[in-house]
């Protein structure tokens, strides 16, 4: 069974930032306190955050492998954005000059201007150990990346 360590950084009504942490077993327990944040709420009253973190850390104790999801309180869309830092790692191997070599380069899972269904997702293939499902999915938005890059030049 894998233990979590949760941080948890939220604007208070106060003047003081109101910090939560804690270990668990128990997936559903941090899923139910992710969900429970209202960040809609948090995002719509960004101005009076004054530059405050918001966010929402996860890390397995047993592989150190952590996210790390904020939110950003300075975007100007009309629905709340946030962004994963992670230290989970993988590496991509492309094939340059004409096939003759091949370059290994290494990347970690981190996203920015990502939603708040697409957070859920990520967070929840993390506590469920689908690391591989995650770097999967990156991989796939490097690889469109990439082809949009290409189609410019």
């Amino acid at each position: 069974m894998k233990t979590f360590e949760i941080e948890i950084n939220l604007p208070a009504q106060g003047h003081f930032p109101r910090k939560e942490s804690f270990e668990t077993h128990d997936i559903t327990q941090i899923q139910g306190k992710f969900y429970s944040i209202q960040w809609r709420r948090i995002f719509l009253t960004q101005l009076q955050l004054e530059n405050s973190e918001v966010s929402f850390a996860v890390v397995d104790i047993d592989t150190q492998q952590y996210l790390h999801i904020q939110l950003n309180t300075q975007s100007t869309k009309a629905e709340p954005v946030f962004q994963i830092d992670s230290n989970i790692q993988f590496i991509v191997e492309n094939k340059e000059f004409f096939g003759m070599f091949t370059r290994k380069k290494q990347y970690e899972v981190i996203y920015k201007n990502l939603t708040q269904n697409q957070v859920s997702e990520q967070l929840d293939l993390f506590l469920n150990g689908h690391i591989e499902e995650m770097t999967e999915q990156y991989k796939q938005l490097l690889h469109k990346k990439m082809l949009q890059v290409q189609r410019i030049a």
